[in-house]
């Protein structure tokens, strides 16, 4: 049994969505048929049933690179060979609002976890069949999906010191979350699918302006319709 998301080996984890907050893989997997709880340890809540026919698991990773590394460590030891990550994010376009979503192509890595793993001048990429299943998932179901670049960063709440957001938004990058780079970067290390699709809750550049609502009528309605375009995806992998 792993130490940390309390499963052993199973040949029904194939598959896995993956999100931070417990009480959204919880809502997510209320979207599953025959839905068990499977364990429930620290911010890693992991659930299992059938969705378009197919077994996927929904586990929860909590915030940030280093303890979402953990989970998703673990998850593939235990039999996940395909893992998308369905989360939240800033954006840092002026055309990305609030309820926008992005599909994340690859990570700027800006995390101080995958430096430990590999040289900074590695790129944080989105498995190309995990991107495109996302991508035409999205499209079936009508939901409009920006695809783009996203910056993976430890910090949430500004320090004294620049956070650069704003060269990365001139650079093109479209948002900015805290895991992505972590999961590109371990699904291309031990062989795993991985993609991302990230609902934006406002632009950290314009907080002061009141541009954030991460529990807003916008964000709960993108969510929803999310949640169910990103389990087609993960059960067609």
């Amino acid at each position: 049994m792993k130490p940390h998301i309390k499963l052993s080996p199973d040949k029904r984890f194939q598959r896995a969505l993956v999100c931070g907050a417990p009480e959204r893989a919880e809502k997510i997997a209320g979207r599953l048929k025959k839905m068990q709880v499977l364990a429930k340890n620290r911010e890693y809540h992991s659930f299992i049933g059938e969705y378009d026919g197919k077994e996927v698991m929904v586990v929860s990773h909590g915030v940030g690179a280093p303890g979402a590394a953990i989970c998703f460590q673990e998850l593939i030891d235990v039999g996940v060979k395909s893992m998308v990550r369905l989360g939240t994010a800033g954006a840092l376009q002026d055309h990305l609002g609030i309820g926008s979503i992005v599909l994340a192509e690859g990570a700027v890595r800006r995390d101080g976890l995958t430096a430990q793993m590999l040289p900074q001048g590695f790129p944080a990429i989105a498995h190309r069949q995990a991107l495109s299943e996302l991508e035409k998932s999205f499209e079936r179901s009508g939901v409009k999906a920006h695809t783009g670049l996203v910056l993976t960063a430890d910090l949430f709440y500004p320090g004294l010191r620049d956070n650069k957001l704003a060269y990365y938004a001139k650079a093109g990058v479209a948002a900015v979350e805290m895991e992505c780079s972590a999961l590109f970067i371990l699904g291309h290390l031990r062989g795993v699918k991985t993609g991302a699709a990230l609902v934006l809750d406002g632009n950290p550049m314009k907080w002061k302006e009141g541009n954030y609502d991460p529990a807003g009528t916008k964000m709960a309605q993108a969510m929803d319709q999310a949640i169910d375009a990103t389990l087609a995806a993960v059960a067609r992998l």
